[in-house]
């Protein structure tokens, strides 16, 4: 079905082909080189998938390789804390650490640091998967964040 642009500030419309949307978008594509992360499973060998579930195994077990403890800091100082301790995580090539926010039953509000966390890990780049951690290491009081590798974007 073919969509309608306006030609200029009129009301009249053009009749835009589909077929030149479809080049357009081609040609952009061609341009920006897009990586493809979510590589689907008949795309991978056999062994790749082996590979992909003994890695995610070792990640569970791995104890975080440091931690942040943000425990008395107000809002604003945690957001940036979170900000550079995750930057410098990727920079020393880090793939797990630990925040410790504590489970805000101290709070006179809601459990401020908890969504603090929760806001800032899910908007950073750098930061990949995230929970809290398990009852040994701190439970619903502590986040266990796993650290992006940079993309290459050489083929």
């Amino acid at each position: 079905m073919p969509c309608k642009k306006p030609l200029s500030s009129n009301s009249s419309y053009q009749e835009v082909n589909d077929d030149s949307v479809s080049q357009t978008l081609e040609r952009w594509l061609e341009i920006h080189e897009p990586i493809d992360k979510d590589k689907t499973k008949e795309d991978s060998e056999p062994g790749d998938r082996l590979d992909s579930i003994f890695a995610y195994s070792r990640f569970k077990r791995m104890l975080p390789q440091d931690e942040l403890d943000l425990h008395g800091l107000y809002a604003e100082e945690a957001r940036q804390m979170i900000h550079t301790f995750i930057a410098n995580s990727a920079a020393r090539g880090l793939e797990k650490v630990s925040i410790i926010h504590g489970k805000g039953n101290h709070s006179h509000e809601d459990q401020v640091l908890i969504r603090i966390v929760r806001e800032e890990l899910e908007k950073n780049p750098q930061a990949g998967e995230f929970d809290f951690a398990d009852s040994r290491h701190g439970g619903k009081g502590a986040t266990w964040v796993r650290i992006r590798p940079p993309i290459s974007r050489d083929k």
